[in-house]
């Protein structure tokens, strides 16, 4: 089994040239002074210029706190986590002999390295959960970096708080309940886990803005376009050729597209920048759909093996999904994730039916604590699956019926008001940041806007199985081809 390494992408940082006052730094890069621990027992100490949080068991949350408040600020920090284990940056937070006993609580900037990926979402520690997860905001959750320094911006203002993950977006919170409080720096609790697992941060520092609500960084504005989606006389390139049936394109976060040969039990990755294509796994369980999550873990649906399967950074690969209610699974064939750490995927049946178990060709919902359930289960034929950029809407395309289906997602895994949105089947399907969804159908890819209206249709040279819209470059798996076309709209991400 080959290992899978992923470099990330170096994503720049938002420039401000009018930044409203001077940086103080609130760690001196040699002891805690200025700093104060709370709650739990967790080990924080120094090394070469950088706090280190060492979780401790049986021990509840623990946060190393500054010793005065402050109100209006913004905030910088850099922090690199062990992939198992999520944390968080406290902000306007307390700790009072009048509630829970002195329990820290408060405004939170979340660290998450799972595959949900909600760092940079603002949780109410030890008040009320969740106020802006990312379940909506798909580039903030891919922007986070699995086993690299990651940089948080941090700004707290009047009523209003904004984060930014490496120089992306995230949250975006108007809440007035807490206006000044200390910053602290969170070692999660791992209930009885023997192993020492650390955080690390470095590089906090802050601007002291007192009263002052005057400085906002502006909203960024919404992604619009104009004019034609691919441009007169743009024609398909050959990237990669000689295979037997191309699908499932993925996107990593290194910027390499990886997609399936599914009769020679493949997949590949194609390199954008070297051009060059090379095999990642072999006896791939003649695996079709692919995806990233944003911890870099690729999901696959290994058609073949009647299973849905997770390798990690290092290259362990772990069933996720095989059975439902004991039976197996017919042959999982696409899949996509909701936002909120769970994926919906299509388990329809191609080939001998001679070993099958499942009577119905479904669609379920795998939940982040791995349950799976049956979503919707009256389509002939499900295959490729793609969700709005909002997540709140779920397209389903039945060739079997010839028809794409669109549902509402009231919550995670609920599904309702089921319509036809275009009357052609396909194989595969991506999504741009205009909420235009695209489909491989016959010869064709023919994209539709999210009311159903055509707005783009392409012949291939070969018939096309799938495709993924990546920048402005849409790939295109298509028999014994991979093949690329420059389109004028963005992809998701």
């Amino acid at each position: 089994m080959k290992k899978l390494f992923l470099a990330f992408l170096a994503i720049p940082l938002l420039a401000h040239s009018d930044e409203p006052g001077q940086w103080v730094d609130l760690f001196n890069g040699e002891n805690l002074d200025g700093w104060t621990q709370r709650g739990g027992v967790a080990k924080y100490s120094v090394e070469d210029g950088v706090i280190v949080g060492t979780t401790v068991p049986k021990t509840p949350n623990s946060f190393l706190c500054t010793d005065r408040n402050y109100a209006n600020f913004i905030l910088e920090v850099e922090y690199k986590v062990d992939p198992t284990l999520n944390c968080g940056v406290q902000i306007r937070s307390n700790s009072l002999p009048d509630y829970k006993n002195g329990q820290v609580h408060g405004y939170q900037v979340e660290i998450d390295p799972a595959d949900r990926g909600w760092s940079g979402g603002i949780y109410d520690e030890g008040r009320r959960g969740w106020l802006n997860d990312l379940s909506d905001n798909p580039a903030a959750r891919y922007a986070f970096k699995q086993n690299d320094w990651n940089h948080y911006r941090i700004e707290a203002i009047g009523d209003r708080i904004r984060t930014f993950v490496n120089g992306v977006p995230a949250a975006n919170l108007t809440d007035d309940m807490t206006a000044t409080g200390f910053i602290a720096l969170q070692v999660h609790g791992i209930g009885n886990r023997e192993e020492a697992i650390q955080v690390r941060y470095r590089n906090v520092r802050i601007q002291d803005l007192g009263e002052s609500t005057d400085y906002r960084t502006p909203d960024p504005k919404p992604y619009t376009h104009e004019g034609p989606l691919v441009k007169e006389g743009a024609e398909f390139r050959k990237l990669a050729e000689g295979f037997k049936f191309t699908e499932g394109p993925a996107l990593a976060p290194d910027g390499k597209i990886y997609f399936s040969d599914i009769p020679n039990e493949r997949i590949h990755v194609y390199d954008p920048a070297s051009k060059e294509t090379t095999v990642f796994r072999e006896q791939s369980g003649k695996a079709n759909g692919l995806f990233f999550t944003p911890a870099g873990a690729l999901i696959a649906c290994e058609g073949g093996a009647r299973r849905v399967t997770r390798t990690d950074v290092d290259g362990k690969v772990t069933v996720i999904a095989e059975k439902f209610d004991g039976k197996k699974l017919n042959s999982p064939n696409d899949l996509v994730p909701d936002g909120t750490g769970g994926f919906y995927l299509t388990d329809p049946r191609y080939g001998s039916g001679d070993d099958r178990e499942i009577d119905v060709e479904a669609v379920y919902y795998l939940d982040r604590g791995g349950k799976l359930t049956q979503v919707a289960a009256d389509l002939v034929k499900p295959n490729g699956v793609i969700m709005s950029p909002d997540s709140r809407i779920l397209y389903i395309a039945d060739p079997g019926a010839e028809k794409i289906f669109a549902y509402d997602v009231a919550e995670p895994g609920k599904l309702s008001n089921k319509r036809e949105i275009a009357a052609v089947g396909s194989d595969g399907l991506t999504m741009d940041k205009l909420g235009n969804f695209y489909v491989t159908w016959k010869d064709e890819v023919i994209g539709f806007s999210p009311e159903g209206k055509e707005v783009l249709r392409l012949t291939v040279p070969e018939g096309p199985a799938n495709c993924l819209l990546v920048g402005k470059t849409l790939y295109v798996t298509a028999r014994t081809g991979f093949y690329a076309i420059g389109l004028e709209v963005e992809g998701v991400r």
